[in-house]
């Protein structure tokens, strides 16, 4: 293994404390609520964001916790929004606890605009408010997600219409939010989804998950685990941008990731194929699957 790989397991390992541990720690029973918050919660929740903004060197103002849709490329495929933490233990706190080496080597952290220093250091505070202040984060999240409901389409009588608004509050973390929030999935209006490496989790009605696969993962398990939690299961390959995937994989059908992200309307059991994008691509590690 590389000394620098080998180096990243070792601080994953032995020296990154897991947030989810830390947030079920603190947690009150039954969760963290979502009431509002008051006028005095606001003021201490605005003095907090700001602490952990200027500690990143942003400026002391506040700003929203989730990323809309038009402002990230694979949340806009599906019109979701999405909640962005430090992966892996980037942000000082271990928030994918069941990540590969192969996994963390070629994340999409870094791909796009979010290889901008500015881009890193948002999702730095994210997380460590999320640390400092869970009881806060979750209230303020809930507000946040409110309003994202809240714009959907009304009738003649006022009701809201349209299709529920997707939300993935994982973009690049892996947390079982269910464990410690689990009142986020009665939210109305909304539609949780995410990706996921971590088997064993039980889901709320409201939540679909998308197992991912690994360079752990042999091609002969996939049927399975895109059987996990009824959903799929995806996989990176080496599919060059502009060419197909291929129909099937180890002998189950693949459908195209790159097209959409509303895997919830996926058919059951099938591959979702993702091209590999920025530092996957010419990934040896085994975690982007050949189809040459």
């Amino acid at each position: 293994m590389p000394a620098t790989l080998s180096a990243i397991l070792y601080w994953w390992l032995f020296m990154a404390k897991d947030l989810e541990r830390h947030l079920l720690a603190a947690m009150p029973a039954g969760g963290y609520p979502i009431h509002p918050l008051t006028g005095e919660d606001r003021v201490a929740w605005r003095d907090a964001m700001i602490r952990e903004r200027v500690a990143v060197g942003f400026e002391p103002l506040t700003a929203d916790l989730l990323t809309a849709p038009d402002n990230n490329v694979k949340l806009d495929k599906s019109n979701a929004y999405g909640l962005s933490l430090s992966p892996a233990s980037t942000g000082g706190w271990n928030v994918c606890r069941a990540s590969s080496v192969g996994c963390r080597a070629v994340c999409l952290a870094t791909s796009g605009k979010g290889g901008l220093e500015s881009v890193q250091d948002g999702r730095r505070w994210k997380t460590a408010l999320l640390a400092a202040e869970p009881a806060l984060f979750v209230r303020a999240l809930a507000m946040e997600l409110r309003k994202a409901a809240g714009r959907r389409p009304t009738d003649s009588l006022g009701r809201r219409t349209g299709p529920l608004v997707p939300v993935r509050l994982n973009v690049l973390s892996d947390l079982a939010w269910e464990r410690f929030a689990p009142a986020l999935f009665d939210m109305a209006g909304l539609r949780f989804y995410d990706y996921t490496k971590r088997t064993g989790r039980v889901l709320p009605a409201n939540y679909h998950l998308t197992m991912s696969a690994t360079e752990r993962t042999a091609d002969d398990d996939l049927a399975a685990l895109a059987d996990m939690y009824g959903s799929n299961v995806a996989v990176v390959f080496d599919t060059r941008r502009g060419h197909a995937l291929p129909a099937t994989f180890a002998g189950v059908r693949v459908v195209d990731g790159d097209v959409t992200d509303s895997r919830w309307a996926d058919e059951r059991g099938v591959i979702v194929g993702l091209r590999a994008k920025g530092s996957a691509i010419g990934d040896r590690s085994g975690f982007v699957r050949s189809v040459a």
